[in-house]
């Protein structure tokens, strides 16, 4: 994701010149942040369906292809398996790198994104129709807006990465676990039923 660089202000502004200028900047802030997580989600979306669909079809005939042969007389049942573990493969890949949780956390950060930017907008022309505030606050109720919709939009965004490097996390201590793999030693975990002998060599204790 692009971040805008910070709009250069020049000390003989006026007041109202500066909130402008900043008022576009936090605007295509959150702008960007949604046709980017929309961007991705399209991506994230796509790859997931495609997997998911090839995981359907695998199985499918991964539970067809034993019956026919069986069928048959034929010799073509072991192929079950494989079409099986390839169906198994595809729902992996799509759990492993968060495709389908991706896309439905970019869906949710761009509606919180866009909820964040059209409460901006009203609020900002809601103080237009404050014919009793003093011009003096109107500019600090609108400079206090900008400051909000600001830091709720890097706020939105930070907790969204957050989200992700806990389930990438997550998911690679899982795939470790399965494979039986220390991440702190380099070297397979000692497993059920086994102990460490003095040459650091799996024993069987059973």
């Amino acid at each position: 994701m692009i971040i805008r660089p910070f709009p250069v202000l020049a000390a003989d502004q006026q007041p109202e010149a500066v909130l402008d200028r900043l008022r576009g900047w936090a605007e295509g802030q959150a702008e960007d942040a949604v046709a980017w997580y929309l961007r991705d989600k399209a991506v994230r979306r796509t790859i997931s369906r495609l997997l998911r669909g090839c995981a359907i079809l695998l199985g499918i005939a991964g539970g067809v292809v034993p019956l026919v042969s069986a069928a048959s007389a034929g010799s073509g049942a072991s192929w079950g398996y494989v079409l099986l573990a390839m169906a198994g493969g595809c729902l992996a890949f799509d759990h492993f790198f968060g495709l389908s949780s991706a896309w439905m956390r970019d869906i949710a950060t761009a509606q919180a994104l866009q909820r964040a930017l059209t409460e901006f907008r009203l609020d900002w022309a809601t103080t237009e129709l404050r014919t009793s505030a003093t011009e003096e606050a109107v500019l600090r109720r609108r400079e206090e807006l900008i400051r909000v919709l600001v830091l709720r939009t890097a706020e939105l965004v930070e907790a969204e990465t957050g989200e992700w490097l806990s389930e990438f996390r997550s998911n690679i201590g899982d795939l470790n676990r399965r494979n039986g793999w220390s991440p702190a030693t380099g070297h397979p975990s000692v497993g059920a039923g086994q102990s460490a002998g003095p040459d650091g060599k799996q024993a069987d204790i059973t």
